[in-house]
This record gives C-alpha cells, sequence and structure tokens, in this order.
C-alpha cells in the first residue's frame, strides 16, 4: 500500500505504541458498564472522558441527560472537514453462563479462526463496541503524537444507553444541534471481517422496536390473582402462563418466521434496482458456513442453494422476535405452582418505510381483535427508525477506497441486521454516516465475546484496524 509521508508516520507511531494500545483497550473493557443492569455506568462516562483527554483532544465533557451521561470531545484537525465519530460505552450484562474466560477479565488467548490461528482479547463489549472505540482512539492518538493533529476535524459522541434504545440521545442532539452541526459525516467504527477474513461493508441499519407483554390473572379475571397456587388446581382454574401462550401464538406461524399482525408488511420498501444488483453480486460470493460457525447454528429458515433469495430475505426482512419468556417456577428441582402471571420480551426489526412509533400500536391492535384486551404491554426502549446511506456520499466513497488501499475487496450489503442509532444524526442534524473498519470480532451480546488484537495474513489486528481508521480519516479529510 502506498501511502503519503505523513500517514507513514501516523502508521508508524501505531506499529511503536500497539503494547500501550492493547493495554489502553484492555482498561476500558474491563470497566463494567451494563446499562441493562445499572452497573459501572457513571464509572465508565468519568473513563471514557479521561481517555479523549489522554489521546489528545482539545475539549472534553461529560454532559448530563435524564438518563447515562454522553461524553463529548473535540479534536481539531487538519482539514476544512468534520468527522462526527458516534460510539457507545454501555454494554449488555455479562453475567450469564457459558463463558471460557472471565467475562470482565479482558483476556488474551489464542483462538481458531476458519482464517487461521489469532490471538483474542476476550470480554463483554470487545466487539460491541468498547472494543471499536478504543481502537479509534488509539488511532487518534497516534495521529497526534506523530504529526500533531488527525487528518480530519472531530466531534465525538459516546453514550451511555445504546442497549437500552438509546431513549436521551435524540433529545440530546437537538439540544447541541448548533455545535454538531458543524459536522459533514458521522462514522461509527466497528470490526467487519468475519472469520475466514472477508470484509463486509453495511450502506444502513434496520430499526428496532422492544417491549414486554404480560398476561395475569388479575387482568385477565381468570386464573391466580395474587399469587401462585398448587399446580393441582389447573384442573379447574385457569392458566395465565398459557392465556399468553395463546396470545403470542396469534402474532406469527411457522415458528415466526410469518407474521400475522394486520398491517405488518403493508408500509415495506421492496428492493430498489440498486439494492438488487448489490445482492445479485453479494449471491455470487455468499459462503454460508462462516455466518453459521461463528453463531453455532446448524441452518438458515431459507434454503442455502438460493444464496440470493436467503440474502434479501436477511437484508430486507422485518421480524418480530421472542428475547425471553418467563412465569412462575424457573429454579432447580421442581415447585409445582399454577403462576398468576406471565411475561415476555418481544423485539420487531424495521426494514425500510416502517416507522417505529406505528408498530407496537398494530400488535395492540392485533391483541384487543384476537380478544386478548388483557394482555398488559409495555415499552422497553424507545427504538430506532431504519437508516441508509448512498453509496455515492463522499464518506462512503473514503470507506470504501480505505478496504481498497488494505487489500481487500469489501462486500457491500445494503442494510445490517442489527440496529444503531444513525436516524438520530441523519434525520436530526442532516449527516451522511458510514461505519466499518478492517478486524474482527464476535460473539456480541454473547458469552466468550472477543476481538482479535493479533491477527495474520487474512485477518487484521488491532494495529492494522487502527491504521485503517488513520488512513480512513485522512481520506475523508483530504477528498474532493
Amino acid at each position: 500500500m502506498r501511502t503519503s509521508p505523513e500517514l507513514q508516520e501516523m502508521h508508524a507511531r501505531i506499529d511503536k505504541d500497539i503494547s500501550r494500545h492493547i493495554s489502553r483497550t484492555r482498561r476500558l473493557l474491563r470497566q463494567p458498564s451494563s446499562s441493562q443492569q445499572d452497573l459501572g455506568v457513571q464509572e465508565c462516562a468519568e473513563l471514557v472522558a479521561k481517555m479523549y483527554e489522554e489521546v489528545g483532544c482539545d475539549k472534553v465533557e461529560i454532559v448530563k441527560t435524564k438518563g447515562n451521561p454522553i461524553v463529548y470531545g473535540e479534536c481539531k484537525g487538519d482539514s476544512d472537514r468534520t468527522l462526527l465519530g458516534y460510539f457507545m460505552y454501555d454494554t449488555m450484562p455479562f453475567n450469564e453462563p457459558g463463558w471460557e474466560h472471565p467475562a470482565m477479565g479482558a483476556k488474551i488467548v489464542d483462538k481458531d479462526l476458519t482464517a487461521g490461528k489469532v490471538k483474542a482479547l476476550v470480554n463483554r463489549g470487545a466487539d460491541n463496541t468498547k472494543g471499536p472505540l478504543a481502537a479509534f482512539l488509539n488511532s487518534v492518538e497516534a495521529c497526534n503524537k506523530s504529526v500533531g493533529r488527525p487528518p480530519v476535524d472531530l466531534v465525538l459522541v459516546a453514550e451511555g444507553e445504546e442497549e437500552l434504545g438509546s431513549p436521551n440521545l435524540p433529545a440530546y442532539v437537538k439540544k447541541d444541534k448548533k455545535r454538531l452541526s458543524k459536522a459533514d459525516a458521522c462514522y461509527f467504527p466497528y470490526f467487519s471481517q468475519d472469520s475466514d477474513g472477508k470484509a463486509k461493508f453495511c450502506l444502513g441499519v434496520k430499526g428496532v422496536v422492544y417491549f414486554e407483554l404480560k398476561s395475569s390473572g388479575k387482568s385477565w379475571g381468570r386464573g391466580p390473582q395474587e399469587f401462585a397456587i398448587h399446580s393441582g388446581q389447573k384442573a379447574w382454574v385457569d392458566s395465565p402462563t398459557w392465556r399468553l401462550i395463546d396470545a403470542l401464538g396469534t402474532l406469527t406461524e411457522d415458528n415466526g418466521n410469518k407474521i400475522l399482525v394486520e398491517g405488518f408488511y403493508d408500509k415495506v420498501a421492496p428492493p430498489s434496482k440498486e439494492d438488487e444488483e448489490l445482492i445479485a453480486k453479494l449471491a455470487e460470493r455468499f459462503d454460508p458456513r462462516a455466518y453459521k460457525a461463528v453463531m453455532k447454528v446448524k441452518r438458515f429458515t431459507l434454503p442455502e442453494d438460493h444464496p440470493e433469495a436467503l440474502i434479501k430475505h436477511y437484508v430486507f426482512g422485518t421480524t418480530l422476535n421472542i428475547d425471553g419468556i418467563w412465569g412462575g417456577y424457573t429454579e432447580k428441582g421442581s415447585k409445582t405452582v399454577l403462576p398468576h402471571e406471565a411475561t415476555c420480551k418481544i423485539d420487531i426489526r424495521l426494514v425500510p418505510n416502517q416507522e417505529k412509533d406505528e408498530m407496537m400500536p398494530l400488535v395492540r391492535k392485533h391483541l384487543d381483535s384476537h380478544g386478548y384486551q388483557d394482555i398488559e404491554m409495555k415499552e422497553i426502549d424507545t427504538g430506532y427508525d431504519c437508516c441508509r446511506a448512498s453509496v455515492k456520499e463522499p464518506v462512503v466513497q473514503s470507506m470504501l477506497a480505505s478496504y481498497r488501499a488494505f487489500g481487500h475487496d469489501p462486500e457491500i450489503w445494503p442494510t445490517s441486521g442489527g440496529a444503531v442509532p444513525f436516524y438520530v444524526f441523519n434525520k436530526t442534524l442532516g449527516l451522511p454516516f458510514t461505519m466499518g473498519c478492517i478486524g474482527h470480532s464476535g460473539l456480541a451480546h454473547s458469552p466468550n465475546e472477543y476481538m482479535v488484537v493479533e491477527g495474520n495474513k487474512r485477518v487484521a489486528g488491532l494495529a492494522e484496524a487502527e491504521k485503517f481508521m488513520v488512513h480512513f480519516m485522512h481520506g475523508f479529510g483530504h477528498s474532493g
């Protein structure tokens, strides 16, 4: 890869400091920040602010919200362009079973990928997304310590409520609109190589809605009213748990793969001509084995010998998923009871033209029309709308140029299966956005979440990922 002398200096600095960069990454990961449990979030915000200062930010603020704080930073760069870096410093809980290494130990272990042996850092947040946050800050420091400034002006926004649906981010962006509007584009760093080293680039994200459904004897007027009773009473007493199961059974069929809620699919936009072309190219290169290997699943819902249909369904398929369901006795051993209530958590993934504020009312109307007016419904996350960027945007072109400069011809996916609140910056500030970086990580929301720190010829390690970020910033700041 041919680079300018300035880029060479910044890249050399990364190589020189990589051990310290790994240490900084481990320090951030070891700090708990589970927003679901309200565990260590304030302390993590303070640590992120300290790291902003360490890497050379000119201005750092911890901004109070109605919930968890937002960490704001500015760093003057060598360009007329400004890049808004969006990050999340909160994580999912880490107390689930199945961890082979301490969930908050930030242990570096040998790991076998499809692409070969690497060294990986195992910790909650390594993939989603404190690992990429640390890598970006490391890259900013390398710029400041080598040539005195980043290649582009930076505005940094790190929130601590993404795993709660970013309930206070929209209000913050509106309130701080004047300061944030000086940005020309938004960037969200994440490691985008899969386990065989193939790079994947996404032009957008799905939206999401998250809520609870609850059945109770008190609301229903049947079954136990205030507490669980002996299961022998089921012979003549109704079950709120079966009531919930029956209600859920009306929402979908075919193991949840066909949604029966009236109006659910009405606004779903069909793929555009550009989308169809991208999907056709993806199908030529698609290898389902790498995806199944990371998730440890045996098959997909559609046949793998029709990759174009499978990809289209993944990218443009809206879903209604049960995230958890519980009621009554769930501990070890037996306790024969008839529960007085049962609850489940549901998320809906939104595709283009679906709107988050319309989905819960559709489910409510469906339940009511099927005789389940007693099923209680509670919003858990405020949710995100779907958001897309054009491949023609300068910031997207800069990202693609960096992939190619590092020897990758990335798969270009119209939409990711996940959700990130880009819509806040896109709709409120009018900013185009991009996301990505070379490097590999995996098992977000799962035990043994990891990121590669020492890669091989096919999968980038942390140093190469940081060099990529510097190259991307330089390209965006000096293109056009």
